[in-house]
């Protein structure tokens, strides 16, 4: 079951706002994350929906504020 909801401009906002207060580059996140550059991109400019296991990615091989990503609200 897919569940269609508008893209949040913000989530993008706050990835890229989490990847710069973590002193990395688009593609280390990438990276990080295992995918491309050009999709981490589309993540942080609202053009692509974020995928699930990309956010889990981001919890077990980065110290990213997953919460904040998805909330805007710090978890620390």
């Amino acid at each position: 079951m897919h569940i269609e909801q508008p893209l949040d401009d913000a989530f993008g906002a706050r990835l890229a706002e989490e990847r710069n207060r973590l002193g990395l580059a688009v593609h280390e996140l990438a990276h990080l994350a295992g995918i491309t550059d050009y999709q981490q991109k589309r993540f942080e400019n609202g053009t692509s929906v974020i995928p699930i296991d990309y956010l889990q990615a981001l919890t077990i091989r980065s110290d990213a504020d997953v919460p904040f990503i998805i909330t805007g609200t710090r978890s620390r």
